[in-house]
């Protein structure tokens, strides 16, 4: 389609070098036009369900509007080329979709009172499944990935390095945080963990310590970290912890954030992950990664022939 007749079709104007399009749409996509009810619902479904508009800043906001808008590109995109390919979903259908969820939700009723509260007609939510449930068959047609048993175990045997558990430990620690906004903050810090330090060569347990010294949240656990492999902590402490035996404490070791005792709860030693352990999460990856790929070079290519507005 031409562009000049696109903008005419849908009565948008040039004004100073730009496409002006109607208050109430935020894109055009060959023609098709989404609107800001269309963008704000997409927006819905990417914040939190504790969220409301009112409650995030407008710069959050905006990030969240952008991301919207082009899911519902793609969506547009993806959907007019189903169509194309003749992949159709019929009335049928979508009245069996509807059959099932109104048996989720528990009745028709219940189901429509939810539809409304979500801001939709119920001619406006039924399209809304059509063209879900097309791009459900798109995606079965053209992108659904099935990865067998055999490509699996081929990457996995090029790529053992991969799936190899390095050395991890299991710490408890204590933290004393350094204010730097107080003159005193480091004195302060230095004689709270030496009250701490001498309260462990008493023999107080350790977690004992870590939950009345400690400023770091793990002391409400008693300054356990749990198992941890390198690069989580600092590196002195770090360095320090992964040197010590089993149930060795270090000294008191100090840094720019602060002071850290650590101890050295239990070790397990590098690991090489079965096939069979990583089977499912790898089979998982690969799919995903696989029609990522798929999909984006059929959005790709749409785009090239696609003429694209946006407000």
């Amino acid at each position: 389609m031409n562009k000049v007749f696109l903008i005419a079709v849908l009565g948008t104007f040039l004004y100073a070098g730009k496409i002006l399009l109607p208050e109430s749409t935020v894109a055009v996509v060959n023609g098709t036009a989404i609107s800001v009810d269309e963008r704000d619902k997409e927006v819905g479904k990417l914040l939190p369900k504790a969220y409301f508009h009112s409650s995030v800043n407008a710069e959050k906001l905006k990030d969240l509007q952008e991301k919207a808008l082009e899911t519902l590109i793609e969506k547009t995109l993806l959907y007019t080329y189903a169509v194309s390919k003749n992949i159709k979903t019929s009335e049928s259908e979508v009245d069996e979709v509807m059959t099932n969820l109104a048996a989720t939700y528990g009745s028709k009723e219940k189901l429509e009172e939810a539809v409304k509260q979500l801001g939709f007609t119920k001619e406006t939510f039924r399209e809304v499944v059509k063209k879900d449930e097309t791009l459900k068959k798109l995606y079965k047609k053209e992108i659904k990935s099935d990865i067998s048993d055999r490509a699996l175990r081929d990457y996995y045997e090029k790529n053992s390095y991969k799936f190899k558990e390095p050395e991890k430990i299991r710490v408890r620690l204590i933290h004393i945080r350094n204010n730097p906004e107080d003159p005193e903050g480091k004195s302060k810090a230095k004689k709270r963990v030496d009250d701490a330090m001498a309260e462990i060569k008493k023999g107080t347990p350790f977690a004992d310590v870590a939950a009345k010294y400690s400023t770091a949240m793990s002391r409400i656990k008693g300054g356990d970290m749990g198992f941890l492999h390198r690069g989580r902590l600092e590196v002195a402490v770090e360095d320090a912890a992964f040197s010590m035996e089993i149930g060795q404490t270090s000294e008191i070791i100090e840094q720019d954030i602060g002071f850290f005792i650590v101890k050295v709860e239990d070790k397990a030693l590098s690991n090489q992950l079965s096939f069979e352990e990583v089977k499912d999460g790898l089979k998982k990856d690969l799919k995903t990664k696989e029609e990522d790929e798929k999909k984006a070079k059929l959005l790709e290519r749409l785009m090239l022939n696609s003429v694209i507005v946006k407000q």
